[in-house]
């Protein structure tokens, strides 16, 4: 069966919707000889900026000379996006090997999407032989598919309310979830800054028995923020490094992975060379629209804010690199599930004009929900559009500063459609 037929039978599995549980996963793996047992592991979970730490780490351990599995999701485009051996997205073929097996046994057990994709994905790595992996949790962590692993270093970027519905309903509540990575003789870094929370996570990774637990010690020293969305940055060594990625909670994100590399200095230890290397070559794993520039004149920003927390953060990366008085043609789009309300009011100074859509899942919230709640917000000038590419088209053909955020299936629809346009104004 071609690769397309066995990824559209992937999807099908949608339909089970999300089932938080160990039970099946470790079913799948066992069937596969437990592959996720022959390599060593940092796992990453948190609210927000675990997508950016992992590929970070991945990048520079990479530089160091070590054989690295990332494994991220959502996927922007494709669904090997996911999957990477050092930078390079599996391939059909792999997939295609694979595949047909582990769907009719998920179809037996009843297995999700996202359990399937990680069985595959911890196979495909024991197949590479690789060093390490660097695994991004799904959603919250004591029973995302994922964390079957028996990591070196656990990492928890930051609490924020997303996900209530299946991970609860109050910031403890969410914490305690994602404090479920960790595991007895493990590193643990706590990237929670407001204290009580980060007291309570750092007290619940002792109570699982992590050997070590970390709190970053200090933040990076800012040299330049660029309005072409570059960092300048020296690290505590006194070394330069250019992080290609905007605002202080890249920054943050980075001054954890500086925790990890002490926790995995025995094992795995990469130097300042390799770090800065990997930040140059970022774009190459894959990592992409988070608040990322397209094009200068007028600018085209890209970025998966998918939450509050997201949205918060990018306003104030707006503000550092010089576009505080901006006003933006947004894109947006959003899953019914989120807090679109408290979004669309961070949203709303940084707006000229709202182009409202939704993308091609069931997930998302509908075109006119979502204007609705705009209007409640205050939002004068909103234009409903039919899809994601129609509303991306209209807003370029203004001419003017263009933002395009929200959920990860909003900017897998936006990004080649902009990029082509990108490419035909010749910037």
């Amino acid at each position: 069966m071609e690769t397309q037929a066995l990824l559209q039978r992937l999807f099908q599995l949608h339909r089970f919707g999300i089932r938080p549980g160990l039970e099946r996963i470790e079913a799948l793996l066992s069937r596969l000889g437990n592959p996720h047992h022959r390599y060593p592991a940092i796992h990453v979970t948190g609210t927000n900026g675990k997508g950016s730490v992992c590929t970070m780490l991945a990048a520079a351990l990479h530089a160091q000379g070590y054989r690295v599995g990332l494994y991220t999701s959502p996927h922007l485009q494709h669904f090997a996006e996911r999957i990477r051996i050092d930078t390079r997205p599996v391939s059909d073929t792999e997939i295609a090997a694979l595949l047909p097996w582990l769907l009719q046994e998920a179809e037996h057990i009843g297995a999700t999407f996202f359990e399937v994709s990680t069985a595959l994905a911890f196979a495909l790595f024991a197949e590479h032989a690789i060093d390490i992996a660097v695994v991004e949790v799904g959603m919250g962590g004591r029973y995302d598919a994922t964390n079957v692993v028996l990591p070196l270093v656990a990492v928890i970027t930051s609490i924020d309310l997303d996900h209530q519905q299946w991970l609860g309903k109050t910031l403890e509540a969410i914490a305690w979830q994602k404090v479920g990575i960790v595991k007895p003789g493990c590193g643990a870094v706590i990237g929670e800054r407001r204290p009580e929370l980060r007291h309570l996570l750092c007290r619940w990774a002792g109570e699982a028995g992590a050997r070590t637990v970390v709190f970053p010690c200090q933040e990076l020293e800012l040299l330049c923020a660029s309005p072409e969305l570059h960092q300048h940055l020296c690290l505590p060594s006194g070394m330069q490094v250019v992080l290609p990625l905007a605002g202080e909670h890249q920054r943050w994100n980075l001054a954890l992975v500086l925790a990890v590399r002490e926790l995995l200095a025995a094992d795995f230890p990469f130097s300042d060379a390799a770090l800065a290397e990997g930040l140059c070559r970022l774009r190459s794993w894959g990592l992409r629209a988070r608040c990322e520039l397209l094009q200068v004149h007028p600018p085209v920003l890209l970025d998966v804010a998918h939450n509050p927390a997201g949205i918060a953060a990018l306003h104030r990366t707006l503000l550092e690199h010089g576009y505080g008085s901006t006003r933006w043609n947004v894109v947006f789009g959003a899953m019914a599930d989120k807090d679109v309300a408290t979004m669309l009011r961070f949203l709303h100074p940084l707006t000229r004009r709202l182009f409202a859509c939704a993308p091609q899942t069931e997930r998302a919230l509908a075109v006119e929900l979502l204007t609705e709640h705009a209007r409640q917000e205050g939002f004068a000038h909103i234009v409903q559009a039919s899809s994601v590419a129609e509303a991306v088209r209209q807003a370029w053909q203004l001419g003017e500063a263009l933002l395009i955020v929200g959920s990860f299936y909003l900017l897998g629809e936006a990004l080649p459609v902009v990029e082509e346009l990108c490419r035909g104004s010749g910037q």
